[in-house]
């Protein structure tokens, strides 16, 4: 680290060395609760644990790994306080003693000792939030520290997070301060990313330069015939085709490059007839910008059935997905022969290539005259950008004011600027500057310049450091970071430069990349209570993830950031477009919604499942949370509802009629339809299952943990696991019968496994099934399949026919066993059964949100002191069936958010 630059040692290694104490070693922190919280457990009733709990856990039998004849009455290390908590709460939940000695036990000594055992827990965890509050020093993750970069310079779709090493996680969260790590290789990625966003931010350049053509091409002309081909008015002429690339065997010679490009310069419309694949891509043109930034998009597309160069109408309405190297933008509608335009506007990234892919077509290797199946014809495309409402661009101004860009003119090995690097754009790329010319390697170079450096540098830093700090600064600090400047600027370095690195050094500091939220500062009266300006970043990195607007900060300088001002506040964030983030960020990490490539459906055996199915999971699932926040819908709803959020892909998984198009919608379910809540979402079925097979273990496991607030514990060592039978002669339940005939494993499973086999009727991409799929020979023609495991009826009317032979390797197996039974001895036939034995605990899933709601705000799980909270949170929200919206406002106004 000692070979970091000076400016870096002086602001990080002391927060570092800070960090690494209070994180790695706790000790000083643990005695110092000692002393402030007198957590000794000295009333602990040892008489009562020898003659009732020693039996099962002492240090010879210690059943379930618990020995409480040597556990510690001390409450000082984390490890004993999480133990003790745990036998707590097997006592509240009846576990302990077990059923069948609990009548040997008085009642009045085992609720006194229950209650002892709370009141301790509750001061040691409370004496040490008011000695250092609830939220140990907590970093930016890569996911807040890239949206602060995109606000911060009105750079919206920059990306920089993959320049990060990834973060921890704590219950699955990567918001956990605990888990957010900090180390010497994290400075130097710190150090290169804000160099890389600094590169973005500055205009080098006297004008923008903006891109706008027409493209009529579709994927390299090299690869015409095999995976696009042209229309004429809405036909094509096979005999046309045939005299540009013939037929293998037929004896003529194919059209050179050049030939080619002359009878194809007027075609009306480019057919595509298959989905990107290893050997052809659908990009647009050669296009690729030089600079980030808005970009207009126009096409206009419609689809067909292609029978054997016949125009026929489409038997399913198409869609296109639109991306810039494999990052998804936005997905077109085709209909069946009738062109719709589409326009929109989306952030490229410099040097990325544009795909247009009709992703829902089957893969395709035949040529056009002998095809069968599904065509997307694409009309044109229209690319306009950068966009830039002014000149310099808004980032740029973030930095330098108003100042000018000033032209030096190229020397050779003459001093400059530094420069961002060149761009890597694809092979055969064109140019977009305003005149066509290419661009030019020894261009003047243009930077922002000032007449009075000196005096610009505190200005301009003054007007940067509180947006990026997010908070007031003082005069002096600015002359810290003023200071730097100006001993560049006296070396001879130019203006922009020496600004460069005083920014540099101050978005690699600890007031960047740290929250600040240091105790005392809000109230004399509460010790534990931020500012208003540390209320206002808790807001915005909850439900933005990202740095406050003037708006929220011009609020927190006039306090009006509680009671009316705060719900007020919220309706406004929410309703912001960012919002999306706190949407997705949050699905990603309560559902494992980021693990949705983890595994792909094997292609022998799920062949249906494409690109567009999963991004149309996804989409559902985000949507369903969206109109929960937006019409303040309960906990029940995680579990299930009268209405679907679906669009055309996903009604054909889910057996639903009469939806057309990609949009995203709000449908009244099916009264037949087992859909409804979280649990029967496609996308967490993928989720919890693998490629090949589905596990109740899993799924039980995951609804216990994310649902239900009560995760599985860890299973013994040695312990095998249980792998399905791809033969398919026996089902996983009967595996799992035998697995639980250990007692060892049978005292969890009898919790894990019931949601589980709930959830057998659902395959590993989250369609309905009545038995398993394995792989072999077809048992019957897939299209009579009736009742037993129906293959979508849409792909098989859509299928070319090329690809029937597919199902030819789908063999049926047993059919699926959905029924069991709770802990608690309520037998369910099926998921709609079991979701309703699951609503009946209503309160319990809206705790085990509120509790995730809890970590995600504030970077800390709830612990044992903080239950009464949550409790007055959950209060609050009951008359709104515990509404998601509600929930939010109460954590909101609640001391979760506005204290330490």
């Amino acid at each position: 680290m000692m070979d970091l630059p000076l400016e870096f040692r002086i602001f990080i290694i002391p927060i570092l060395l800070l960090f690494i104490l209070v994180m790695r070693h706790p000790l000083p922190c643990q005695l110092l609760v000692a002393v402030f919280s007198c957590c000794q457990l000295a009333a602990i009733d040892r008489n009562f644990l020898q003659s009732y709990c020693y039996e099962c856990h002492d240090a010879d039998v210690q059943k379930g790994g618990l020995d409480l004849e040597a556990l510690p009455d001390s409450l000082d290390d984390t490890k004993d306080f999480k133990t003790w908590e745990l036998v707590h709460d097997r006592l509240a939940a009846g576990e302990m003693p077990p059923k069948e000695k609990a009548a040997k036990v008085p009642q009045s000594r085992l609720k006194q000792f229950h209650a002892d055992l709370a009141s301790n827990l509750y001061h040691a965890d409370s004496g040490r939030q008011r000695t250092f509050g609830r939220t140990p020093l907590r970093r930016l993750n890569r996911t807040e520290y890239e949206n602060t970069m995109r606000d911060l310079f009105d750079l919206p779709g920059l990306q920089v997070k993959d320049k990060l090493p990834e973060d921890g996680r704590i219950d699955g969260f990567e918001k956990g301060s605990a888990a957010l790590d900090i180390s010497s290789v994290q400075l130097r990625k710190y150090i290169e990313a804000a160099d890389f966003v600094l590169d973005e931010a500055i205009a080098h350049e006297a004008k923008p330069m903006v891109f706008k053509e027409r493209f009529r091409r579709i994927g390299g002309l090299a690869q015409f015939f095999e995976a696009t081909f042209p229309i004429y008015d809405k036909k094509v002429d096979l005999d046309f085709i045939e005299s540009v690339y013939p037929k293998p065997g037929s004896g003529k010679n194919a059209m050179g490059l050049r030939e080619k490009q002359e009878f194809l310069k007027d075609m009306d419309s480019i057919g595509l007839l298959t989905h990107v694949r290893p050997s052809w891509n659908a990009e647009i043109g050669n296009f690729s910008p030089f600079h980030s930034g808005f970009y207009k998009i126009r096409t206009s597309l419609w689809s067909y059935f292609h029978n054997l160069g016949k125009v026929e109408p489409g038997k399913r309405h198409q869609s296109v997905c639109l991306t810039a190297d494999g990052r998804l933008l936005c997905y077109f509608d085709a209909p069946s022969l009738d062109a719709q335009e589409h326009e929109i506007t989306v952030w490229l990234n410099a040097g990325e290539r544009l795909e247009l892919n009709p992703a829902n077509l089957w893969g395709n290797y035949n040529r056009a005259y002998n095809y069968e199946g599904h065509v997307v014809a694409v009309d044109y495309v229209d690319i306009e950008g950068p966009l830039h409402e002014g000149w310099p661009p808004k980032s740029h101004q973030r930095l330098f004011g108003d100042l000018p860009l000033a032209k030096i003119p190229f020397i050779k090995d003459g001093q400059y600027p530094r420069q961002p690097p060149q761009v890597v754009r694809h092979p055969g790329s064109r140019p977009n500057h305003t005149d066509g010319d290419e661009f030019k390697k020894w261009q003047p170079v243009w930077t922002a310049a000032s007449s009075r450096p000196l005096e610009d540098a505190t200005i301009l830093l003054a007007d940067f450091l509180p947006r990026a700090f997010r908070r007031p600064v003082e005069p002096d600090e600015v002359e810290t970071y003023a200071e730097i400047a100006r001993k560049e600027i006296l070396a001879g370095a130019f203006f922009e430069d020496a600004m460069r690195k005083a920014y540099r050094t101050a978005l690699c500091s600890p007031d960047f990349l740290f929250f600040r939220e240091l105790p005392g500062e809000g109230s004399p009266s509460d010790p534990m209570a931020l500012n208003p300006q540390a209320t206002a970043n808790r807001l915005a990195y909850f439900l933005w993830n990202s740095t406050p607007d003037d708006t929220l900060l011009e609020a927190a300088s006039r306090r009006q950031i509680y009671g009316k001002h705060l719900t007020e506040q919220i309706d406004r964030m929410l309703g912001d477009p960012k919002s999306a983030r706190f949407v997705n960020d949050f699905l990603d990490q309560w559902l494992d919604l980021r693990d949705i490539d983890f595994t792909s459906p094997d292609h022998k055996l799920y062949p249906e499942f494409r690109n567009d199915l999963r991004d149309a999971m996804l989409l559902e699932t985000r949507a369903y949370f969206r109109e929960m926040i937006d019409k303040d819908l309960g906990a029940k709803h995680i579990i299930d509802s009268e209405f679907l959020m679906v669009n055309q892909r996903l009604a054909e998984l889910y057996g639903i009629p009469d939806i057309v198009g990609c949009n995203i919608r709000r449908v009244e379910k099916p009264k037949y339809s087992p859909r409804g809540g979280f649990l029967t979402q496609a996308a967490v079925l993928k989720v919890t299952a693998n490629g090949t097979t589905t596990s109740p273990v899993k799924r039980g496991a995951w609804i216990m943990d994310r649902v239900l607030g009560t995760p599985a514990p860890l299973p013994p060592p040695n312990i095998p696991a249980v792998d399905p039978d791809l033969r398919g002669t026996t089902t996983i339940r009967e595996q799992l019968d035998k697995h639980r005939a250990d007692p060892v494993c049978a005292s969890c499973h009898k919790d894990i496994d019931p949601p589980g086999f709930a959830l057998e009727s659902f395959d590993v991409m989250g369609r309905w099934r009545e038995r398993y799929r394995f792989p072999g020979e077809k048992v019957e023609d897939p299209s009579e399949r009736k009742g037993d495991d129906p293959i979508d009826a849409h792909f098989l009317g859509a299928l070319p026919h090329h690809w029937k032979h597919l199902y030819n390797n789908v063999r049926l197996g047993l059919p699926v066993d959905p029924t069991g039974q709770t802990p608690e001895g309520e037998k369910f036939s099926n998921i709609q059964d079991y979701k309703t034995l699951l609503l009946k605990h209503e309160e319990t899933i809206a705790r085990s949100l509120a509790n995730r709601l809890v970590l995600y705000a504030t970077g800390s799980p709830v612990t044992f002191s903080d239950r009464n909270e949550v409790d007055k949170i959950l209060l609050k929200t009951k008359g709104t069936g515990y509404g998601l919206r509600s929930l939010i406002q109460e954590l909101a106004a609640s001391p979760f958010l506005r204290k330490k």
